[in-house]
């Protein structure tokens, strides 16, 4: 079994809330083994703090936010998928506003600050949730008018892998398709990088609904009718970062063992199947099951 691990010192990162736009002070705390990845609020009395997991989702219009009480801390999920990826069990994040600063909208930026603090091995192994019968959610999205079915599955796997569609009519970024097996290595080079989207036609109606108010647009994805904004990091940059919030969002069920399919999915269908996940399986190991189950 691998250990648990988490950061070898402290970390600071200030910056731009995506959504809200306020400026942000986080630090990124390391945490005996056995405490899980916990979310505070240090402008509050008392720093009131909760665990990341899919009991605390609040919301997840654009974004996951957490919270209780009354209060709240939104757009976890880039900051998430860098602690699924790089193997973070044990950590307190405590930030000074309602929002995480956005970094480059992407995981990299939260990847390149916990590999400089460093990583460092617990005394306690890792507890797995293991994959060991089909799961699947269905949702509809709309897109001018028009519904549109999205689908998100989980099948038994022998590690965590991803096989993601990201569909769209629209003639820039069309339909793209990608298949991930997550390892460390792999996931700061081929995942983290990949930056969040926005179609300039919806800029408004987001702004209208209080969200996509930063100054952001050198940092994510703009794509219009004649065409990207700016430069990819990816030919197909868009469903590397669904991914990347795939592996966020599911990060709040702990680690997990299993194979993903997933076709237009987004956040709310990602929590929705999280908790199909947590209320019809145990969270912790059931290695001796899972063998079993497989050598059938």
């Amino acid at each position: 079994m691998k250990p648990q691990q988490t950061i070898a010192a402290e970390i600071e990162i200030s910056g731009q809330g995506l959504h809200t736009g306020a400026m942000a002070k986080m630090r990124i705390l390391p945490q005996p083994a056995n405490t899980g990845i916990y979310f505070g609020r240090s402008d509050l009395p008392g720093k009131p703090k909760i665990k990341a997991d899919i009991h605390s989702v609040l919301d997840t219009k654009k974004c996951v936010a957490i919270g209780k009480d009354g209060w709240r801390i939104s757009t976890i999920e880039h900051l998430m998928a860098a602690f699924h990826g790089l193997g973070i069990d044990n950590v307190l994040v405590e930030v000074d506003k309602e929002e995480l600063p956005r970094g480059d909208c992407s995981g990299r930026f939260f990847c390149q600050q916990i590999l400089k603090a460093g990583i460092v091995a617990q005394d306690q192994p890792r507890h797995y949730t293991y994959i060991r019968e089909p799961f699947w959610v269905e949702g509809m999205v709309c897109k001018q008018g028009e519904p549109l079915r999205s689908t998100l599955i989980a099948l038994p796997g022998e590690d965590f892998q991803i096989s993601f569609t990201f569909t769209s009519d629209h003639k820039v970024t069309g339909t793209q398709y990608y298949h991930y097996s997550l390892t460390g290595d792999t996931f700061v080079s081929e995942i983290a990088p990949a930056r969040t989207i926005a179609f300039m036609d919806e800029i408004d109606y987001l702004r209208s609904q209080g969200l996509a108010l930063s100054d952001a647009y050198e940092s994510v994805i703009v794509v219009d009718d004649d065409g990207y904004r700016n430069e990819l990091r990816y030919p197909e940059e868009i469903v590397r970062h669904k991914i990347l919030d795939l592996i966020g969002d599911l990060y709040l069920l702990g680690p997990l063992v299993g194979h993903i399919v997933a076709v237009r999915s987004g956040h709310t269908l990602d929590i929705e199947l999280a908790r199909k996940i947590a209320g019809q399986m145990k969270p912790l190991d059931n290695m001796l099951k899972f063998k079993e189950a497989h050598n059938d």
